[in-house]
């Protein structure tokens, strides 16, 4: 069996357990954020991104996702 990279949360930096992806987006468990998913586009454009701006993206993301579904963080919500 492989060993896996370890996978860190984008937002606060703590090791995270890996989501399947949906498309192109990564998904993140991570034990302060819990579940949620970040588009590639997020990833290739917002490289200097701070926590606060981060953590604002993910409220954004949480209030538009639907109840049964984890938020996927966009471009747009930054």
């Amino acid at each position: 069996m492989a060993n896996r990279a370890a996978t860190f949360c984008p937002i606060c930096k703590s090791e995270a357990k890996p989501l399947d992806r949906t498309g192109d987006a990564e998904g993140f468990d991570c034990p302060p954020h819990k579940r949620f998913k970040v588009t590639g586009s997020v990833f290739a454009t917002r490289r200097d991104t701070t926590r606060e701006e981060w953590e604002a993206a993910l409220k954004r993301a949480t209030l538009r996702a639907n109840p049964d579904s984890w938020p996927v963080i966009q471009t747009t919500d930054f």
